[in-house]
């Protein structure tokens, strides 16, 4: 985030206490917050493996709940939500 902010001073010939910065930003350059870069990069890659454009392994991992057999009539198939995976917490962080 400092280098994106340095990268905008620069740019706009602003000063680093100048008000309106964080505007600038997001309206003239069309730069993101870190929260929302990873919002979209998430977003890209679900898009791209419902697609068929990403890797295999990513692919796996997104499965619509259309796709599966015992869930098809169920409210969350039509919304087109994705299969989560079972996991056990309490399996995390042990070695």
């Amino acid at each position: 985030m400092l280098l994106l902010n340095a990268a905008a001073r620069l740019v706009s010939d602003t000063r680093k206490f100048d008000r309106g910065l964080r505007k600038l930003m997001h309206v003239n350059l069309h730069w993101l917050d870190v929260p929302e870069q990873v919002k979209f990069k998430l977003v890209s890659m679900v898009h791209n493996c419902l697609h068929h454009k990403a890797p295999w392994y990513l692919m796996d991992c997104c499965i619509p709940i259309s796709d599966v057999a015992r869930r098809r009539h169920l409210r969350s198939a039509r919304r087109h939500y994705l299969v989560v995976p079972p996991h056990n917490l309490s399996s995390y962080n042990q070695l």
